[in-house]
This record gives C-alpha cells, structure tokens and sequence, in this order.
C-alpha cells in the first residue's frame, strides 16, 4: 500500500484559517438555491394553471378501465373540478389534515350506478367505491375486486363484533339483501342471531362451511324420491341411453342454473300413469286430484274414446269392447271404489308386476307410491310437492363454467336414497380447486356479490334478533 503523500494533521494546517468558508456568500450555492426555490414554487404554480386551463391529461394518473372508456377526456364525470380552482388552498389543507376525501367521488359513482346499494345492513362503516374499485390501473376490464379488501374486515376481530352487536339490533328484515325472481322457489335459512360474522383471512382457510351444511339442512319435499334407485343397473334405458343426471337436470338458457323438474317432461317416458295393462295407451291424467276421479268414473266413456281413436273400432264394436274392459276391471277392483283407492293410495303399484319386464313395470301407476296422499273427508288430497329452484342464495354460481366437473362430484347424488337430503356441495368441495393448490381463483367475489339492489331493503318488520331471543321464540 503506498504511503500518503500528506498525514492529516498537514491537510489540517491548510485550512486552519478559512473556517468561516461556508459563512461566505458563494455565488454558486446561491444559484443552486434559487434553482431548487424556483423548481418548487414553479411546479405548485403550473399545478394552479394547468387546473385552471392547462389540458386534463397532465394529470392523468394512468389508463382507464374499458368500463369508464368514455370518460377518458372527461375527468370530472368522476374528480370535482373544483379541486384546483379557488378551492385549491382548502384541498390542499384537508389533504394534510385528514388525508384523502373520497365521498365527492363516491357521489358520482351514484350517479350512474344507481341500481347499487352499499353492502350489508349490519356493517359498522361503508368503504369507498374507491376503495375496491380501483381505476386508472390500464386498459381492459376494470381489476377484479382483491380479497385483501374483504378481508380488511373479515379478518379484523373487532370490527366482525361490532358488526355482530350492531346487526342484533337492527330489524330482522333489514338484512335479507338477497332477492330473488317470483317465480323462483328459494330455499330460505334463518339467519344466525350473529349474523355471518365470524374472522377469516381466505376462503381455502378459515372460511366457515356453507350454512346448508353446517345446520344440517333437510329438503321441505314430501315427494318420494330417491335418486341411487334411478342410477341402478336394472333401470332401462330411455331413447337407448342409460339415465343419468343430464337427463333430469337440464341447464336454464344461460347456463347458471337448472330448469325446474316437471312430470311431463322428466318422468312420464318412464312414469306413464297406465293402469291396465291391456289397453297401455289409457293412462290416468296427472297433476289435479278431481280430474283422476273424473276419469275413473267416466271409464266406459274413456275405454269408448280409446277404441275409436286408438284401435280404430267402429260404432258396433264400441258397446262389446267397453263391456269387456270393464268387466275384466271389475274381477280385478271389484267395484270403482276400490280402483279409485288403488290409483290414489297403492304405495308399489309394480308389486303385482314384478314378474313383467323392467320396460313395462314402471308403467303402472299409484300416487301414493310418489305423492304423500292424505283424505279428507272421503275425497283423496295430494301434498303439493317444493320444488326449490335457489338452495344457496347468498352465492353466485354459474353450471356452465364447471360443465367438465361429474355432477357427482359436488351433488353426490348416486349415493343418495332420501328426498330429504340437500344434495348440495360443501366448502371442502370447493376448496379442492378454489384454493393456490387447485390454481383456480378464488377471490371473495368469485362468489360473493358486495352489493345488494335497492329492492333487497324492503323492511316488513321491526322485530330485532335480541328481542326475538329475549321472548324465547
């Protein structure tokens, strides 16, 4: 290593009279001065012009979602233009004292999205549209809202307190936000005393399990179902397929849910309601109980029809076909009575069947056998069966984006003998492809709608949950 040419007690001596050097004006450090001086007031200067008159794209934070395209050039549809003119020392002193105001932007958002509602009566305080809708992140669709948003609540103890006690004084009606069509039979649960408040970070986590499964919900139904019969091995093919789920369940237009099941279109190639097996094109009609018994009464008229229209007799057959159809009923029931009460209360209307083939077995009819039939007063009456067409309302769900998952893989339906079982998915279900190790998203709004529409806050009563608990109801 070379040795110093000067030790620093000699550099020192150098200086040793010029310690007032930086107390001397210099004219180079003024000019830097002026400079950086000139630099900062000129730039809050051209701010103050160019809001006043200068172009809208100067302050431009970024590209705009394709959703808000039209307000490219026209940044108060959603700022206050206001912002930078003669208010511009009163936003500038908000901004250091309070931080960003977000309620002027949040007015405008209203102003076209007035089919919005904020999210949940129970909440403690609202976020701004802002908040999770973020924009000026690029062109394309506007960023899909991050669970990280939720979870600044969900997974916050306290606030999911607060939340609790706030929503078991509120009106029990307040916080059905989930509306659904007329025509829709929904599968309604109470909601929890603390309402669905618990603390969680991500859905593949700590997510509570779907309400229908953890209370053990059972199906309303009273019809006799039982969907492990139907995938059996001796079921026979219909239209030379093998029954299975697809042939039941067809998807709405849409794809998101499932048409209603109808006798008439699901069951009656199977179901034909026939009762005598020599005549297997006179079936019974369905669907209103005074009907059946019309039919039953008027059997000679019927069997007349059946031969004209379906045999092809003529007017002098008639009268010696009719005869013999009934008196071969007769040896059978007995009396019209007793068919009466065979076709409304047989429950295994194929017992005397058993030994005809599988195509033809299912073919004779017996309401009970499906219907729960009850009398009253000597007149047959069937419980009309529920249908439900929503079972989990608080989620959205579209079939048709998991057409390549097997119905049984959720539904579990071959294992199910039961009408009462609710054959709907549990969380664990889910998880297995909403989670990092399916590599699926599962973002909270994969799901879940933030927002409810204005009709869900219809109040039609004042009853609160504690005063519900209080009176042991």
């Amino acid at each position: 290593m070379p040795k110093p040419s000067r030790t620093q007690k000699q550099i020192a001596e150098r200086y040793k009279g010029n310690l007032g050097y930086y107390r001397k004006l210099h004219p180079w450090r003024r000019a830097r001065m002026l400079v950086s001086l000139v630099a900062l007031f000129g730039g809050l200067l051209s701010i103050f012009l160019y809001s006043k008159r200068g172009p809208e794209k100067f302050f431009n934070a970024g590209k705009i979602s394709a959703d808000h395209a039209s307000f490219e050039n026209k940044c108060d549809s959603c700022h206050d233009k206001n912002a930078g003119g003669g208010n511009f020392r009163q936003v500038l002193r908000e901004r250091f004292h309070h931080g960003l105001a977000f309620d002027a932007i949040d007015r405008k958002c209203e102003t076209c999205h007035q089919q919005h509602t904020f999210h949940e009566a129970n909440v403690v305080q609202n976020k701004s549209c802002s908040a999770c809708h973020q924009e000026h992140q690029g062109p394309g669709p506007m960023k899909m809202v991050a669970s990280s948003q939720c979870a600044s609540c969900h997974n916050n103890s306290q606030t999911m307190l607060a939340s609790a006690q706030k929503g078991m004084e509120m009106n029990l009606h307040a916080q059905d936000r989930h509306p659904h069509s007329p025509q829709q039979v929904v599968f309604k649960l109470p909601r929890p005393p603390q309402g669905f408040t618990s603390t969680f970070a991500a859905f593949w986590e700590n997510h509570p399990d779907f309400q229908i499964k953890r209370v053990n919900a059972r199906d309303p139904d009273v019809l006799r179902f039982n969907h492990q019969r139907h995938f059996a091995a001796d079921i026979p093919p219909v239209n030379g397929q093998k029954l299975d789920c697809n042939y039941c369940h067809k998807p709405q237009p849409d794809g998101r849910f499932m048409q209603r099941i109808n006798f008439a279109a699901n069951c009656q190639t199977c179901h034909s309601l026939q009762f005598d097996w020599r005549n297997p094109e006179l079936r019974i009609p369905h669907g209103d109980v005074d009907l059946v018994r019309t039919f039953l009464r008027t059997l000679p008229a019927q069997y007349g029809d059946y031969a004209r229209l379906k045999r092809g007799m003529s007017e002098r057959e008639v009268p010696s076909f009719v005869a013999q159809q009934i008196k071969q009923l007769r040896d059978q029931f007995h009396s019209g009575d007793e068919l009466e009460l065979a076709v409304f209360f047989t429950t295994n209307p194929y017992k005397p069947q058993e030994k005809s083939a599988p195509a033809t077995r299912a073919n004779f009819t017996g309401c009970a056998f499906c219907h729960e039939v009850k009398e009253a007063r000597g007149v047959p009456t069937i419980t009309k069966p529920i249908l439900v067409d929503r079972w989990m309302t608080r989620s959205v769900f579209n079939h048709a984006k998991h057409a390549r998952v097997a119905c049984d893989t959720c539904h579990a339906a071959m294992q199910s003998r039961d009408t009462s079982d609710v054959l709907m998915p549990a969380k664990a279900n889910c998880v297995t492809c909403h989670s990092p190790q399916g590599k699926v998203v599962a973002e909270c709004s994969t799901c879940h709608n933030y927002h409810a529409p204005p009709a869900a806050q219809t109040v039609a009563t004042t009853t609160t949950w504690r005063e519900l608990l209080a009176s042991g109801r």
